[in-house]
């Protein structure tokens, strides 16, 4: 039989953008858009009368396709450690190069992403800025406990608002700000109120708001309404806002919360005994049956 000839790996390649003339940081988020391995991406610094940080020239050279795990080199302007030292070291040598100079790139390369972390630390507590690695830090400085799978933008909302919401901690005005900010809806807030009475002979109806519960302070209750539908929501965002309220609320208060109906055709009709039809009308006996049709009586068998 004929040897197999081993099966070729297709390799994606991509477009090389422009990216001289620009900066480093600029430079390598281009790259990274247009599809290439940040990790591949090599730093070569060169002294040039450029301002710092530009990149004066690149490898592979623009509008060439090149794969997306090869190494790209960008070279970049950068003035050089040698400065800093005494004019007897800046001298060149005989044939024009200079020797320490070159030496004094290893220390660039090995200090300068540090350096440039130094000069824009400012941004770094900025909730809007800062980057998204160090959000989490940022929130423990103001008292906020903010979950890893939230979207980054709330996260950023939410720590920048923190301050301003723990004035009104506890509070209607509070829940709303927070709520708000995380479901993108204001939601409605109902206190001293509570959708179930709990089980009552005559007072409740059976699988409508019949529900066994420990007693219920009415001063201590409210109804947090999120205007949009349950089916809408997904089951963690569910969880999501159930721990915002328990974070929020006064420790000794009791909510429900509650999602905008769904429109429906069918309606529950209550169920009285002699009068109501199991599984159609419901309603406990005591209670009359607005529109319920009485059960004709068997007919007798002959």
């Amino acid at each position: 039989m004929p040897a197999q000839s081993p099966r070729q790996i297709v390799r994606r390649t991509v477009r090389m953008p422009e990216v001289t003339g620009i900066a480093l940081e600029n430079a390598r988020l281009m790259l990274r858009n247009a599809g290439f391995d940040p990790e591949r991406v090599q730093v070569r610094y060169r002294e040039a009368y450029r301002p710092q940080d530009e990149t004066i020239g690149q490898s592979p050279t623009a509008g060439a396709l090149v794969a997306v795990d090869e190494p790209i080199e960008l070279v970049v302007s950068r003035r050089s450690l040698l400065h800093h030292l005494p004019q007897v070291y800046q001298k060149a040598d005989r044939d024009g190069g200079h020797f320490l100079r070159e030496f004094l790139w290893i220390f660039d390369h090995l200090s300068a992403d540090v350096q440039r972390r130094l000069d824009r630390v400012h941004t770094y507590f900025d909730p809007l800025e800062a980057p998204s690695e160090f959000l989490e830090w940022l929130a423990s400085w103001v008292a906020l406990t903010v979950d890893q799978a939230w979207p980054e933008e709330k996260k950023r909302r939410l720590i920048r608002s923190a301050i301003d919401i723990y004035g009104y901690r506890g509070t209607v005005r509070g829940l709303k700000l927070f709520l708000g900010i995380f479901t993108e809806v204001e939601p409605r807030i109902i206190e001293n109120k509570f959708p179930y009475r709990g089980f009552r002979i005559g007072a409740v109806r059976i699988g409508l708001d019949s529900i066994v519960l420990p007693p219920v302070n009415l001063s201590h209750c409210f109804i947090v309404e999120v205007p949009s539908r349950f089916r809408d929501v997904t089951n963690e965002n569910i969880l999501k806002i159930h721990d915002l309220i328990c974070m929020e609320k006064p420790v000794h208060s009791t909510y429900v919360l509650t999602f905008e109906a769904a429109p429906s055709e069918d309606k529950l009709q209550p169920f009285v005994i002699g009068l109501g039809r199991v599984g159609g009308e419901a309603q406990i006996a005591g209670e009359r049956a607005g529109q319920a049709d009485p059960i004709d009586p068997p007919a007798e068998s002959e």
